[in-house]
Parts: structure tokens; sequence; C-alpha cells
């Protein structure tokens, strides 16, 4: 048994150091990484057999028993990929593929690829992050900090299916190496209570609960923490005067660098989180028309 244990152990081990001499040595091309920001499209993209010149590649994909089919786009993606619009993606369906490179001494193949699209989504980062402030600080006292965001939009599409957990780290500037980091948010808000005097920088990811592909990090945003309450004639505020007037169009830069007054009121922080809500919701309906109209 122990034998057995041992052969195929050495099996995989030689298995993968060819598959590894393979990916480095170039001598084939090599689908080294697909991606769909939202189960509606995806790209696939090789990188190329090295050194030499007037290749041309095709790439050649399966679906289940299906007769192979050829790239639809060879160009939107970039260089060295395949992009598949709406009309060419399924979910829950296996999708199978190579590219061959055509050289002056024949064609040359890449290893066989597999996957299903719900497997290798990777979101947009969220975007619009902004922060508001819920008190003043007085001394060394911290302050109140909400900070928000919306979620990125070409997830909208399959809202429905693919549910968003959040990351948000974030770092005082006086420590750089010194990230801090809140895991497993459902909710696209985190209030901090009495942040410390400071400056901060923020940023928040994403990714489906249906699998670990991260979004790269938004990005960042700088909240200054004073250390003594500005007097009356210098503080820069901005009372919550919100209108949410069905008939308004609440924008994203609405939300940027919200200030509360000394004792903000209950109903001040409520109205600025139901346009928050509005304008997220309102980003949603956005992306489902022009997704419709792309149609």
């Amino acid at each position: 048994m122990m034998l057995c244990f041992l052969l195929l152990t050495l099996h995989w081990m030689t298995v993968t150091e060819a598959l590894q001499s393979s990916k480095e040595d170039g001598k084939r091309p090599y689908i080294y990484r697909c991606r769909s920001p939202n189960m509606e499209i995806f790209t696939c993209w090789w990188h190329p057999i090295a050194n030499q010149d007037n290749v041309t590649y095709t790439l050649l994909y399966t679906m289940g028993e299906r007769a192979p089919q050829e790239c639809p786009d060879y160009v939107s993606g970039g260089i060295n990929s395949c992009f598949f619009d709406a009309k060419h993606t399924q979910v829950w369906e296996m999708y199978c593929m190579n590219v061959t490179a055509h050289t002056h001494t024949g064609p040359i193949t890449s290893r066989k690829h597999c996957l299903d699209v719900v497997e290798i989504v990777e979101t947009d980062p969220p975007f619009n992050l902004t922060y508001i402030m819920l008190n003043e600080s007085i001394g060394e006292e911290g302050r109140n900090v909400l900070v928000s965001w919306l979620h990125p939009k070409e997830s909208l599409v399959h809202e429905q299916l693919m549910m968003l957990v959040y990351e948000l780290r974030y770092r005082n500037l006086a420590q750089p190496d010194n990230w801090r980091v809140m895991e497993r948010l459902r909710e696209p808000h985190v209030e901090f209570l009495d942040l410390p005097v400071g400056r901060y920088e923020f940023s928040v990811r994403c990714r489906t609960t249906s699998n670990k592909h991260w979004s790269v990090w938004s990005e960042s945003i700088i909240v200054s923490i004073n250390g003594r309450a500005l007097s009356g004639g210098h503080r820069n505020t901005l009372r919550s005067n919100v209108s949410l007037d069905p008939c308004d169009q609440p924008h994203h830069h609405d939300l940027h660098h919200l200030h509360f007054g000394e004792h903000p009121t209950r109903q001040e922080v409520s109205d600025v989180m139901k346009l928050i809500a509005l304008v997220s919701s309102q980003t949603f309906s956005s992306g489902t028309d022009s997704h419709k109209s792309a149609e």
C-alpha cells in the first residue's frame, strides 16, 4: 500500500514538473487565465510561443458534446485573447478549449483547458468609495466615520445569482505597513466608532460567495481625523438637506465627503443612508437597461 502511494506521488510530481516546464519553456501556447466579471461574458488569455515571428493563433472550444467552434472575438480582450460575448456565454456548461499557433514549421497546439463560467467569476472592484463624518472631535477624542461604496456595475447584470461579500482594509498613514482588514461584510457600508486622530487610507474589494476570486482593490480614499474641534466660523460642514423626491436624480459625486455638523440627528444619518440606497438602485437600473440595449 505504501509503495503504491509513493509511486503515485512520484508520478504526480513528474507530471507537475512537466506541466510547469511546458509553461515556462514557451514551446507551445499556454492558456493561463480566464475571467468573467458577471457570468454574462468572459475572456481567456494565453501566452504565445517564444522566439518566433509571423505566428498566428486560433482558439477552438467545445461545449459538452457539441462540435468545435472558433473563438468569436480575438480583439475585445486585447492581444492573445478570446472574448465570449453574451451570445456565446452559458453558465453551468463545461467549456473545453485549446489554442493553436500556426508557424512556418507547422501547427503547435496548447494543452486542453476546461472551465465552467461560474467558477471563473472575478468581479470588477466596488466603486464610489466615500465617507461621512458623523461627529466633531474635541481634543484627542476620535470621530465616528461612515464608510460606504457601490457594488461593481458589471455584477448588477446577475445580481440575483451573484451574492457578493466584501473586505474593507484601512491603515493609519503613520503606520503604512499595518493594514487592518474587516472581513465577510455583506452590506456596502461600515461605521467606525471613535476612530483616533490621524490620516487613514481606505479601500475595498469584493467577490461572489460561490468562489474565492477576489476583485482588485478599489481606488483608495484618505480620511483625516483632526485633533481639535473646528470653530463655528471655519467649520467646513454640510448639513444633510437631502431630498428624496423620486423625480430627483442624485449622482455618485453627491455622496463624496459629506460632513455633518457637531450634533447630527438620527434623521440626517437616515436620509444619507437612503440616498446611498437610492443611488445604488439607480445604478442597478441603468446597468440593466444598458445591458438590455446592448442585446
